[in-house]
């Protein structure tokens, strides 16, 4: 079964969630290069008139986990399929102040973090001051904390990526983070379901076995 068909076939079992399960399956997708499976995702998602802005929203935030090589290839996919680049959202980063972009930051990761992200802080601070701020600035002001696509799907991208990554400590933290920000327990398990369908059970034993440490 290729891995279109295992797509697909989760799709039919969770109809109403197929554009959660496309874009969660193109995040991994889009971690090689000109996938041509993501192509068809891409072309299956345009098929079903779901909104150009959330796939262009799930593009642009894989460069936080993947590199920004990963975002032009994606961009560079939807342009084949589209015909267009991604468009612009109509918010223009020179438009935002440095101190609006670190508040939005500061508050959208206080919201995926909740009671531990003053712990947080001060350990991203003691093993990197850089890094502690790029993670606000960059990481949640100016990515993750952009409209037009829901603060717990974002998070479920991420989880997406990172247990296709094997990244466990960055994963138990967003596997927290989608919850906090409105996901379901269901919607988190389908989002392995799909990684798992891409990748074999071997890839995501470990993510399965955390998450369900947390649950």
């Amino acid at each position: 079964m290729s891995i279109q068909q295992s797509i697909q076939r989760i799709i039919e079992e969770h109809p109403n969630r197929e554009q959660l399960i496309l874009l969660s399956a193109l995040s991994v997708l889009w971690l090689k290069p000109q996938e041509e499976q993501a192509h068809a995702l891409i072309e299956q998602y345009q098929a079903k008139n779901f909104p150009l802005e959330a796939l262009r929203e799930t593009a642009l935030q894989l460069y936080l986990v993947a590199g920004f090589q990963a975002s032009l290839e994606a961009a560079f996919q939807i342009k084949e399929v589209y015909g267009d680049g991604l468009p612009a959202k109509g918010e223009h980063i020179r438009d935002l102040s440095t101190s609006e972009i670190l508040n939005r930051g500061y508050d959208l990761q206080a919201e995926v973090y909740r009671e531990n992200v003053e712990k947080l802080r001060a350990n991203l601070s003691v093993i990197s001051p850089e890094l502690s701020e790029w993670t606000v600035f960059v990481g949640y002001g100016l990515t993750l904390s952009r409209p037009g696509l829901k603060g717990c799907w974002r998070e479920l991208f991420e989880v997406a990526v990172l247990a296709a990554q094997d990244f466990p400590r960055q994963l138990h933290s967003h596997f927290r983070g989608a919850l906090h920000l409105g996901a379901s327990r269901e919607e988190v398990e389908l989002i392995l379901q799909v990684v798992e369908a891409i990748l074999g059970p071997d890839r995501v034993k470990s993510a399965w076995q955390m998450w369900h440490r947390i649950k």
